[in-house]
């Protein structure tokens, strides 16, 4: 089974520019992803054809092995350790380099893409940072009005799910 990132890479870059500039330089690349208790995974990316495969390439550039301790700590620290990764280490870092600098809502993103269920997983997860007094009342008013429309469009999925069945 596949899944398509070309979308999903065209998002990240909207949202951070020079994001795919980065990572174009590094095309084509294969590698495997391997989270313990998660069945192995790999992506391609080549030019136009940016791909999310549920099996592992015989041949990757990398591979980087975690636990899920390990993957939820990359995810909240954005720090990967150098011994996970076997394999072409110097595309590895830089790769992951380009993906730590992105500065987005990866809840929001992860909700638009996969649903409401992944977001919440992840929320839970992913402990937010803790506010800082340089927070303007300005970002405060955005991320409220975020929520709320997270709330309804959480309602709206619930109500069109009951009047279709």
């Amino acid at each position: 089974m596949q899944i398509p990132l070309n979308k999903f890479l065209l998002e990240l870059d909207s949202l951070s520019p020079g994001f795919f500039m980065q990572i174009k330089n590094l095309y084509p690349l294969k590698f495997n992803l391997e989270v313990s208790p998660v069945s192995k995974l790999s992506i391609t990316l080549d030019h136009g054809a940016e791909t999310l495969y549920f099996s592992e390439h015989p041949n990757p550039a990398f591979c980087l092995q975690l636990n899920i301790f390990g993957a939820l700590n990359a995810f909240n620290n954005k720090k990967i350790s150098t011994q996970s990764i076997s394999g072409d280490v110097e595309t590895a870092l830089i790769l992951f380099n380009a993906l730590a600098n992105i500065d987005i809502d990866l809840e929001l993103l992860v909700y638009k893409y996969f649903g409401d269920i992944p977001a919440l997983i992840l929320r839970k997860a992913i402990p937010n940072k803790s506010q800082s007094p340089k927070n303007s009342v300005h970002e405060n008013e955005a991320n409220m009005i975020l929520e709320s429309f997270r709330d309804i469009s959480i309602r709206l999925d619930r109500l069109e799910h009951s009047l279709i069945n």
